[in-house]
């Protein structure tokens, strides 16, 4: 057994494929019956003064967003508003301290909890494949853009435009891959001195993408001078071709030194538990997952109690505003300003790996893959600042589980823990067991080609043979769960399954779950190919 579990899914070899592992200020709650969003009153997320934020569907708008109705006061027009229409801000009238909001998106009915999500067999539509994704971990689209952005692991942005993926990257970081572990011909498969979860593994775009033409990327170099820096970096797009990005206008916005201790066996700690996805908010900032550091059990020398330590980046929900002040690049609002750092909103997190926001409620999604016993899915309502999730003095449902993740670091004084809405358990399920259970935090479906999975969250696990899984998030209560089995047995016609749709492939590894710009959600699968979750065949 290693004696330090990643953070995200390990890089492995299957004989297929090669995949690496890969806010609204009120509260609101979800829908899982289909409905038309309303058209609001509100500005755009990152509006002038007064501009509001994503609403709720109670009625409550105007998140924190930057130049008015937002964190601070203001009290203008939300982005949208709730199922009932018109409102106020959360306390009623505009101008309280989560700004104001009116009119917007219709919730014709009340989130439902009370069983399972009703889903039987899903279909599965190949959008692109190419075998220039070696290591294919992530998918993002440009805002109002049908082009696909591809993030392999090994340091590459590929474009899928116009039904093909384009032979120049987008974005080249390759040069700073030289010396992974996973390179060559093939990744690890297992063995603590193997582990490797560096390299590129997301990409963001801001609301004003289409006129700024800024980027975002998440990155840890295995070689040169940046070698084990988490680091978010922003680039622009070329003004000659915007399928390319033009490499001098490189900034970093994050940057965090590597870790200098060694793990019990050996191990570089700045192999895992690293920065992982980077997304923008409903409030159009942007957030960035930090793991806690690496170590058994967060007991890396130099980060010990880091998740817990709300001074500390590490373990952590980082809320960034990139037109913001140097260098710390921090949001306004974020609850530790005074008193900690200033970019952290939440924390007690060892990997938030995946994380999402609901579009229609702004609530917030996180996977986190544990250390010997579970992996589970923590959840904070749309509003919900400075929440701690628990780890390490948590791992899932257990306090200080004898024998195996015996954490000595307290909870932050004066906090409580807030639990996670779904645990798994390591165990045997599926015929693999602890370090081939790697779950992948999801979406929460507002599409409309699939009505069966409306208001269900959906996530996963990385490793072939483990089921991904949909649940009902309803203000703090959960459903049950429905497990959806990657591939179809003939003979259980009855169970939950995706079918390959057309020429698609079998889904065998998942390394991120997506929305589109359509509202669907998208599969980054199997190393090198995305998939569109469609109607059964």
């Amino acid at each position: 057994m290693s004696s330090s579990r990643p953070n995200l899914p390990k890089y492995a070899i299957s004989s297929l494929f090669l995949l690496a592992s890969a806010a609204a200020l009120a509260v609101g709650a979800c829908s899982n019956t289909p409905s038309e969003p309303g058209l609001g009153s509100g500005g755009a997320a990152n509006g002038g003064p007064g501009a509001g934020g994503l609403g709720n569907n109670d009625g409550s708008g105007g998140g924190e967003v930057q130049g008015g109705g937002g964190i601070t006061g203001g009290g203008g027009a939300g982005l949208s508003g709730g199922a009932d229409g018109a409102g106020g801000g959360q306390d009623g009238a505009g101008g309280n301290s989560q700004g104001g909001g009116s009119g917007g998106m219709s919730g014709n009915a009340a989130c439902d909890a009370s069983a399972a999500p009703a889903i039987t067999r899903l279909g599965l539509e190949q959008v692109a494949q190419s075998d220039a994704l070696t290591i294919f971990v992530y998918a993002a689209q440009p805002p109002g853009s049908t082009d696909w952005y591809l993030v392999d692991a090994m340091g590459y942005v590929r474009v899928f435009s116009g039904g093909t993926v384009q032979a120049t990257p987008f974005l080249d970081l390759s040069a700073e891959m030289q010396n992974s572990t996973f390179s060559g011909s093939g990744a690890p498969s297992g063995g603590t001195q193997n582990y490797d979860e560096r390299g590129l593994l997301s990409i963001a775009f801001p609301p004003d993408y289409a006129t700024s033409g800024k980027f975002y990327v998440t990155l840890i170099p295995t070689s040169g001078a940046n070698a084990n820096h988490d680091l978010v970096l922003e680039f622009q797009r070329s003004a000659a071709n915007p399928l390319v990005a033009d490499p001098a206008t490189r900034k970093a916005i994050l940057d965090l030194e590597p870790s200098s201790a060694q793990g019990g066996t050996g191990v570089n700690l700045n192999n895992y538990h690293n920065g992982s996805t980077v997304m923008f908010g409903p409030d159009g900032m942007l957030y960035v997952g930090m793991g806690d550091g690496g170590g058994e059990c967060n007991n890396a020398t130099d980060r010990v109690g880091a998740p817990q330590d709300v001074s500390s980046p590490y373990g952590k929900v980082l809320r960034l505003d990139p037109k913001g002040s140097a260098p710390l690049y921090a949001a306004a609002g974020n609850p530790f300003a005074a008193d900690g750092d200033p970019r952290v909103l939440h924390y007690g997190l060892r990997n938030p790996f995946r994380f999402s926001f609901d579009a229609k409620t702004g609530d917030l999604f996180i996977g986190e893959v544990g250390q010997w016993t579970y992996d589970w899915i923590t959840h904070a309502q749309a509003g919900a600042m400075g929440v701690n999730f628990g780890w390490p003095r948590f791992e899932g449902p257990q306090e200080n589980p004898a024998a195996q993740c015996n954490s000595n670091t307290p909870l932050r004084t004066g906090s409580t823990r807030t639990n996670p809405i779904f645990n798994l358990s390591h165990g045997n399920e599926g015929g693999a067991a602890n370090l081939l259970t790697a779950i992948v935090g999801g979406a929460v479906y507002r599409g409309s080609a699939v009505p069966s999975l409306t208001g269900a969250y959906l996530f996963g696990e990385f490793y072939p043979n483990r089921p991904m899984r949909a649940l009902y998030q309803c203000g703090e209560q959960t459903s049950e769960i429905t497990n959806i089995a990657k591939r179809c047995d003939p003979n259980q016609p009855d169970a939950p399954c995706f079918a390959p749709v057309g020429g698609a492939p079998q889904l065998v590894q998942v390394g991120a779950i997506v929305t589109g710009n359509d509202g669907e959600i998208y599969l980054a699968a199997n190393g090198n190919a995305l998939l569109k979750i469609v109607p059964a065949p």
